[in-house]
């Protein structure tokens, strides 16, 4: 649970400064580049193999995650993006002034 909390995270974090200086939460924002987007959902399979697949849940010693706790490893990923995106929105109204 803690590794895909990670990836999660890691994600948030991706588009969180992609967008540095601006909002992440407009359709330009979250269009993105194509590069973006073909690593988020490569890395979204990636971790989905190695949580559900047998073998490499061997490999890596690693369990599937019940959908209850997938669902608040995603919160837990939408919680953190809205809490950077307000400090981001505080910190470039203060940079104005």
């Amino acid at each position: 649970m803690a590794l895909n909390t990670l990836v999660v995270l890691e994600i948030c974090h991706l588009f969180f400064i992609r967008n540095i200086y601006g909002t992440s939460l407009t359709w330009r924002a979250i269009q993105a580049t194509l590069a973006v987007w073909i690593c988020v959902i490569a890395i979204t399979l990636a971790q989905l193999q190695l949580t559900y697949l047998p073998p490499l849940q061997q490999v890596f010693g690693t369990r599937a995650v019940p959908i209850a706790d997938g669902i608040l490893i995603v919160a837990v990923g939408a919680i953190f993006f809205a809490i950077i995106e307000v400090e981001k929105q505080l910190r470039l109204t203060f940079r104005k002034r």
